[in-house]
């Protein structure tokens, strides 16, 4: 069965858009932090071959483990990373895109994804509650993802005004 994702979801953080540049710039940080990734394998320059443990439920007896190749790359003004599926690189094609913005009060990060999972194994009388499932699934991933990213830049910044309150 093939699963169409389509998810956008964002969160604000409390730190200027110059202390979250980190995530645009350290590609494999950012990508190694989303939940539940088992393996990152880079394939070339900006290219890498994502291997997710099994997504999905047990008790419902679906459960997919998500690979996905894809070609990254930075925007202009440094504010945005953007990936694009290679054809033929894992069981998905997943693209999107991780963006900062300035905010009133802090900063912005935007997760952005869209692609298609194949041959996820489905037992028929799940069929039509899979495809919501499974987007359930992943967008509870990407509210992680943007927890811990949030956790980790916050943790950084006091570590670095500690460093800084110490010279």
């Amino acid at each position: 069965m093939k699963v169409n994702i389509e998810i956008e979801r964002s969160l604000q953080i409390d730190l200027p858009v110059d202390r979250l540049r980190p995530l645009i710039d350290d590609v494999e940080a950012s990508i190694g932090r989303f939940p539940k990734l088992k393996k990152l394998t880079r394939l070339g320059p900006n290219r890498y071959l994502s291997e997710l443990r099994a997504v999905g439920s047990s008790i419902a007896r679906i459960s997919h483990e998500v690979s996905y190749g894809a070609r990254y790359h930075r925007s202009e003004d440094g504010l945005a990373l953007h990936w694009e599926a290679i054809p033929g690189q894992g069981n998905a094609s997943i693209g999107g895109s991780l963006s900062i913005a300035d905010r009133k009060s802090g900063s912005e990060v935007r997760f952005k994804v869209k692609g298609e999972l194949r041959d996820v194994p489905v037992p028929l009388m799940y069929r039509l509650a899979a495809t919501p499932f499974i987007q359930g699934k992943f967008a509870h991933l990407i509210d992680l993802y943007l927890e811990q990213t949030r956790d980790v830049l916050l943790a950084s910044a006091a570590q670095s005004a500690k460093t800084h309150a110490a010279r």
